[in-house]
């Protein structure tokens, strides 16, 4: 639970403290072909051994919130699937949710 709060806390500061010209910056830089599917190869790694856990223990709320932020991954790397970022974004804030009201009671 506290890589959680730890990890939107980075994510936070990165997005108040990052200078706006390197974002413009990357932007306007052409991407090379092979970047998306190099990129594509950790989050890949990271979706099969979730599989495999899933397979041997069960799943619950944290399952769900971890193959939400890993399909994010997977999807910010292919421009092409950008689309479907936010119903991504938004399964891992439901999971999330859930498993806090979940430690609560």
């Amino acid at each position: 639970m506290y890589w959680f709060i730890s990890a939107f806390l980075v994510a936070s500061a990165i997005f108040f403290l990052a200078p706006e010209k390197i974002s413009l910056e990357a932007n306007n830089a052409k991407i090379k072909r092979h970047l998306p599917v190099s990129l594509l190869i950790l989050p890949l790694i990271v979706l099969g051994w979730l599989v495999i856990d899933t397979v041997a223990n069960g799943t619950n709320y944290a399952t769900v919130a971890a193959f939400g932020f890993v399909t994010t991954a997977c999807l910010i790397a292919l421009p092409k699937l950008h689309k479907f970022i936010m119903p991504s974004a938004l399964l891992t804030a439901v999971a999330l949710i859930i498993m806090v009201f979940m430690r609560m009671n």
